[in-house]
C-alpha cells in the first residue's frame, strides 16, 4: 500500500472481490485442492501491496463491466455504505485474510482437516459479508479500536 496512492474502493468493486475470493475458497473446500488456497493467499498479498482499487479482482471487475456496459454488482443505495472502505479498514482485513489464510497453509502438511475447518469458516465469512455487506473483519477493527481508545488512550 505504500507505494499506490491510496483511493477508496467502489462499493461495487469491494463486493465483487468479496464474492470471488468466496468462490475462491468455496472451491478449495469442495475440491479439496490446496493450490486454490495458495492463489487466495498470494491474490490477497498482492492486493494488500497494491489496494483494493487495483487488485486482480478490480481488473477482471472493470473488463467485466465493460464487456457487459453494466454494472455487475448492484448495491441498493440503502446499503452502499456497508461495502464502503477506509485505508484502515482494508488493511486490517487484508491483513486477516493473509494472516488467516497463511495459517491454514502451514497447517495444511501436518494437519489438513484443520486447514480445511479453518477455510470452510473463512470462505462462510467471506459469502457473509458480500451479501450483507458488513464484514467480520471491520467489525473487529471497529472493536479492537475502541478498546484502544478506552483503555490507551485515543491514539
Amino acid at each position: 500500500m505504500a507505494l499506490f496512492t491510496y483511493t477508496s474502493p467502489e462499493p461495487s468493486i469491494v463486493k465483487f472481490n468479496r464474492l470471488v475470493m468466496g468462490l475462491l475458497i468455496i472451491t478449495a473446500v469442495f475440491s479439496e485442492r490446496i493450490e486454490f488456497l495458495y492463489l487466495f493467499f498470494f491474490i490477497n498479498i498482492f492486493t494488500f501491496i497494491t489496494t483494493l482499487q487495483y487488485a486482480p479482482t478490480s481488473w477482471i471487475y472493470m473488463l467485466l463491466r465493460k464487456l457487459f456496459g453494466r454494472e455487475l454488482c448492484h448495491i441498493s443505495k440503502t446499503y452502499e455504505r456497508s461495502y464502503f472502505m477506509t485505508k484502515a479498514t482494508e488493511r486490517f482485513e487484508m491483513t486477516l485474510r493473509i494472516l488467516f489464510s497463511g495459517v491454514a497453509i502451514a497447517f495444511y502438511a501436518n494437519f489438513p482437516m484443520v486447514t480445511w475447518l479453518m477455510v470452510i469458516f473463512m470462505g462462510i465469512f467471506i459469502l457473509i459479508s458480500t451479501f450483507f455487506g458488513f464484514c467480520l473483519a471491520s467489525l473487529g477493527f471497529i472493536g479492537i479500536r475502541s478498546v484502544k481508545e478506552r483503555y490507551f488512550g485515543a491514539r
